[in-house]
């Protein structure tokens, strides 16, 4: 089965799974784009944050590819597995709030970017989960 088609949700896809499916194949999207970035670009980015530890970034992009890599794969599904969406969902808003809950012992240690990128990141995950949660929404009201 082709992205085309998930994106789509073509049979034999459940009907209204559009939303759902395009929001989680976005977040797929920029799971794997952050991930490449804090492997291939984490030298950098790691003075530029001046985070302490120089581990951190590629640790964290292999864990964002192999979560990109789950979605994808419960997005490709014919009918969606819900359990594993509302994991993906509650990931989500793990992060959020870990990143809130973060930010108080961070601040002193990251730079101005830094901690810019860490708040940046969590509102677009958290518009993630919004969206997901939205979808999941319009799947059941069928």
């Amino acid at each position: 089965m082709s992205l085309k088609e998930v994106w789509n949700a073509e049979p034999p896809y459940e009907g209204n799974s559009r939303l759902l499916r395009r929001v989680l194949l976005g977040n797929a999207a920029f799971s794997t784009l952050t991930g490449f970035i804090s492997i291939l670009d984490a030298t950098t980015l790691t003075r530029a944050f001046a985070i302490p530890d120089e581990w951190l970034l590629p640790s964290l992009g292999v864990q964002l590819l192999l979560f990109a890599s789950a979605i994808v794969w419960v997005t490709t599904r014919p009918k969606l597995p819900m359990t594993l969406v509302w994991t993906i969902v509650g990931l989500d808003i793990a992060w959020v709030v870990g990143s809130a809950a973060l930010l108080p012992f961070v601040s002193d240690t990251l730079s101005a970017a830094g901690i810019s990128a860490l708040i940046l990141i969590a509102l677009g995950v958290s518009g993630f989960a919004g969206g997901q949660i939205a979808g999941i929404r319009r799947l059941q009201s069928v």
